[in-house]
């Protein structure tokens, strides 16, 4: 069976877009399970309101569309980050308003492209959990 070519057409970008970061997505979503079960009200530090910085609009595009990986990528790092402090300090932070990683903020929000985003996502995610990262043999 041979599918219309406008169909074929409108998959391809979807299609593209859920493999971009090559991750295993299971696997992302299991550890944001996992860690889930004591950080669930941390919120991103990016507003999907009316994004104007690159990285943000490619960010909430992927909240919103489709293949949210990139998005969800950013839920782990998230939790993974304060996991990691409250691990590093052995107190517990206000997880309404955590303590963020400026510099990787200032990394993340230099990014134009998701091959950016994915890289410092894992990178991040990585320090943060070591072993217990989804990336960690990427």
């Amino acid at each position: 069976m041979r599918l219309p070519l406008t169909l074929l057409l409108l998959a391809l970008p979807q299609m593209a877009f859920a493999q971009s970061c090559g991750v295993d997505v299971p696997a992302v979503e299991k550890r944001i399970g996992e860690l889930e079960l004591s950080y669930d009200d941390i919120l991103s530090d990016i507003s999907c309101d009316a994004p104007t910085i690159p990285a943000h609009v490619l960010m909430c595009e992927a909240e919103f569309g489709p293949a949210p990986e990139l998005w969800r990528m950013g839920r782990l790092d998230d939790i993974a980050w304060v996991y990691a402090v409250e691990n590093a300090t052995g107190t517990e932070t206000d997880h309404t308003n955590p303590p963020r990683d400026e510099s990787f903020i200032a990394a993340r929000d230099a990014c134009t492209d998701e091959a950016c985003l994915c890289d410092l996502l894992i990178e991040h995610t990585n320090g943060s959990l070591g072993g217990g990262s989804p990336y960690y043999e990427q």
